[in-house]
Order: structure tokens, then C-alpha cells, then sequence
């Protein structure tokens, strides 16, 4: 999807800024081509090609393929501009070593190569830059296939002691790069803290959250200077739903609970009976709103979590993690690969070190608070609101824009964010400034 259909889908037809988020829009596909263009650029000097030869289709596709390998392992040379044909060759020559997943990768080069490029033998510069278009397009939904091979291994293993749903026991998390070839899961329990994906409530249990761990950057491939290829948020599927059953920015916690169960996902069906200690959880939210549960706040992302373990991450109060891409730490010099990365010996110790299942009592009934050992009441809002203001009357009701969700305003924050962005990349001259407002209460923007 492009940036500027994405913009749409999700502001829809409000009419507030859409030409002007419009422009962005294109500004930012306009960079992102470029980008593209400068990396087709360089894998045609790799092959000793000039963009005016005309290629084969042998050539095409051994071209497609050191473009991806720049793609995917852009982050050792951190400007596309600089890079030799030398170093292209260098990372193509050490792709399959560095990504074992690469020869997948190979085949759906070639699937999107068959379904662009014309049907003749041979291809010229645009041509190319057309499929490479194509590529960009379809990669991301071709990349989570490799995440929720991921989530699966994963959820095959997960603890199945009391709160354990979700979760990986951090030793079998090890025990699987030990044991059964999955190198992927090899992060440092430091590092699992800084991406938010360690559950550590129970210091004798450490715990791999799995949703977290899915969709934190550790998993994103492919190097872009305006983003990165990450797994998709399966929980936004999920809160898309309830939001168009609710078509309110809040409800009863008992129109909630009739709603969740009718929303199924990958690993929870639809008519599902939700534990009395979900029920407990979400009256605490609406009893700390005044009655109702604002859907766009922590705290209903927080019993969101629980509701569906394996698909909507635990929300960490903000700023007490700070999730990175490795290379990003290690280019910033604020981590060495021996931090990200646990060694042998570490992951046999923690292996070695772990403490037995605590195993459910058969026909006992747990409690909210082991059940949900992370569980706290800091709440985090998009917009607040008094606690005992009436439904129709809340923030919104005297603004033009009166039927924008909260999380449309969250999509404004982003963009004038991305405009910040734009502005200096298009118009390095210019200045600006940035005002904020000091406050004791915490809001996503």
C-alpha cells in the first residue's frame, strides 16, 4: 500500500488536512523511490552494468538479487550514496551466512520478477525499476511470514505454569538455539529487557513475552533511512474490530466483555468464555475512569494483552524500555555484539540454572494477580477527558473534527513528526521550532 493510500485508509474522509497530508505523503514516497533507485544504482555497478545496458533475464534476476542482499544488509554501510561495488558484491557474497532464510527470499524475488517484468527476454532500466517498485510493495506481507513462523515455534514451547500464557520460559527460549537450530533466539536477557520482551515479575522465572518479542526491532530486516520492515501488529486487527462494534471512544466494561469474546485471532476462538479474573481486571479500569474503559489508553491496551497473549504486546509505561535495532546500538556505541547477543556458554548455564514448572493445581482457581504478575495501574491516555463527563460531551464535541477516534489523533502526531522529518530533508536551510508544554499527565502522541 502506498503511504498516501495509507494516510487515507486511516483518516478516511474527514476532510481535516488531507491535502496537506497528502503532500507529505507523496514527499515521503517521492524519498523512499529515490532511496530505492540509489540502491539499484549500486547493484548495477556490482555486476559491472551501466543503467543503459539492456539485461537478460538471467542478468535481471542476478541483479534482483544483490539488490535485496544490499536491502536486507544495508546496515553494515550506513549511506547508500558512499557504498562501492565492491561492498555490494562483498554483502551478496555473505548473504546466505548472515540470513539463513535467504534462498525464501530468492523465490519471492522471482515470483514478483514473473509477475512485473515484461514477457521477453530481455529488460531495460526502468523495467528494473518497476519490479524493484513491486518488491517494496509486497515485502513487508512477504517478511511476516517469517514472523509468525517465529510466533509459532515459540508459542509451541510456552510455559504452561500459572501466567504463562504468552510467554517462554527464558530457558527453553535458549534451549531452542541450543538444541534445535533456532539461532534467532539468542538475544541477551539485557537486551530482551531493553526491547520490553522480558517478563521478569518473577525473578527466578524469567519469561520471554512473545508478542513483544515478535514484533520488537531485533526481528526487522531490510535497511531503509525512513523505515523498516517489522512484523505486523497483529493486535490491530483485533482493536479495529472492537472499535467498530463500540463506535465510541469508551465503554462499559460490560459492553467489552460481551463484545471480546465474538472477536476471535490466530491462537483464540470467537465464543470463548473469558476468566473471572479477566472480568476483575477490566472493572478496575472502568472503576478508575469514573465507569467506562477509554479504548485508547494503557490500560486497556494492558488488559488487551491478557485478553489475547499471543498477539497484543505487553505496553511497558513509557520510558522504562527503549527498544533498538542492534545495529543501531552497536553503530551508536552504547552496545557490543557479546551485549545483544547471549553466547553458548551463558544460554547452556541458564539452561542449566532453571527452576522447575509451576504447574497449575488441577480445579484451582488463580488469581488476577498471578495470572497478570505485570499488571499495574499507571495509566497513559491519547486524550483525556474528566472521569465523570458524559460520553457525548468529551474533548472532541467542540472541535470541527467531532467524529475522529483517538487513535486518528495519534496518526496526526505521527505525521507532523514526519513532517519535521520531510522539512528537514527537503529543505535543509530552513529552521524551526519546537514548543512543548510541561505536564504532570502522560498522552500518546
Amino acid at each position: 500500500m502506498h503511504v498516501q493510500e495509507l494516510f487515507e485508509k486511516r483518516l478516511g474522509t474527514h476532510g481535516l488536512g488531507l491535502k496537506e497530508l497528502a503532500i507529505l505523503a507523496s514527499s515521503l514516497e517521492h524519498l523512499v523511490h529515490v532511496e530505492a533507485l540509489d540502491r539499484l544504482g549500486v547493484s548495477y555497478l556490482a555486476k559491472n552494468l551501466t543503467q543503459e545496458d539492456v539485461l537478460s533475464e538471467e542478468e535481471a534476476i542476478d541483479l534482483l538479487d544483490v539488490y535485496m542482499s544490499v536491502y536486507i544488509l544495508g546496515f553494515l554501510h550506513s549511506d547508500l550514496k558512499t557504498m562501492t561495488a565492491d561492498t555490494a558484491q562483498e554483502l551478496h557474497s555473505n548473504i546466505l551466512e548472515l540470513y539463513p532464510t535467504w534462498p525464501e527470499t530468492q523465490q519471492f524475488l522471482r515470483e514478483v520478477y514473473r509477475s512485473v517484468a515484461p514477457k521477453r527476454d530481455y529488460l531495460y532500466f526502468n523495467e528494473m525499476e518497476n519490479v524493484i517498485a513491486e518488491i517494496g510493495e509486497r515485502y513487508g506481507r512477504f517478511q511476516d511470514i517469517e514472523c509468525r513462523q517465529f510466533k509459532d515455534w515459540l508459542v509451541a514451547i510456552e510455559d504452561s505454569g500459572v501466567g504463562g500464557a504468552g510467554r517462554v520460559r527464558i530457558s527453553d527460549f535458549y534451549g531452542q538455539a541450543l538444541n534445535n537450530d533456532k539461532w534467532q533466539f539468542s538475544e541477551s536477557v539485557d537486551y530482551l529487557r531493553q526491547l520490553g520482551a522480558l517478563d521478569d515479575s518473577d525473578p527466578s522465572n524469567l519469561r520471554v513475552i512473545i508478542p513483544n518479542y515478535i514484533s520488537g526491532p531485533s526481528n526487522c530486516v531490510a535497511s531503509s533511512a525512513y523505515y523498516s520492515v517489522c512484523c505486523l501488529d497483529e493486535c490491530e486487527g483485533i482493536l479495529g474490530r472492537l472499535e467498530q462494534l463500540v463506535s465510541a471512544p469508551q465503554a462499559p466494561a460490560s459492553t467489552i466483555l460481551s463484545l471480546v469474546p465474538m472477536i476471535s485471532s490466530a491462537t483464540m476462538p470467537s465464543n470463548r468464555t473469558l476468566s473471572p479474573w479477566l472480568h476483575h481486571r477490566l472493572d478496575e479500569i472502568a472503576q478508575h475512569h469514573g465507569g467506562l474503559v477509554p479504548l485508547h489508553g494503557r490500560l486497556f491496551a494492558q488488559w488487551l494483552h491478557y485478553a489475547y497473549p499471543r498477539e497484543c504486546t505487553f505496553p511497558h509505561a513509557a520510558g522504562t524500555i527503549d527498544p533498538q535495532r542492534p545495529e543501531d546500538l552497536i553503530i551508536a556505541g552504547h552496545a557490543t555484539e557479546n551485549d545483544i547477543s547471549a553466547n553458548e556458554t551463558v544460554m547452556k548455564q541458564v539452561v542449566a540454572d532453571a527452576a522447575p514448572v509451576k504447574h497449575r493445581v488441577p480445579g484451582s482457581e488463580t488469581l488476577a494477580s498471578e495470572e497478570s504478575a505485570m499488571w499495574s495501574m499507571h495509566e497513559e491516555l491519547v486524550v483525556w477527558r474528566p472521569a465523570n463527563e458524559p460520553v457525548g460531551h468529551w474533548w472532541f464535541s467542540t472541535h470541527p473534527m467531532k467524529s475522529v477516534s483517538g487513535r486518528m489523533l495519534a496518526m496526526l502526531g505521527a505525521v507532523l513528526s514526519l513532517s519535521i522529518v520531510l522539512v528537514r530533508s527537503l529543505e535543509p536551510g530552513l529552521n524551526g521550532k519546537c514548543a512543548q508544554k510541561g505536564s504532570s499527565e502522560k498522552y500518546y502522541v
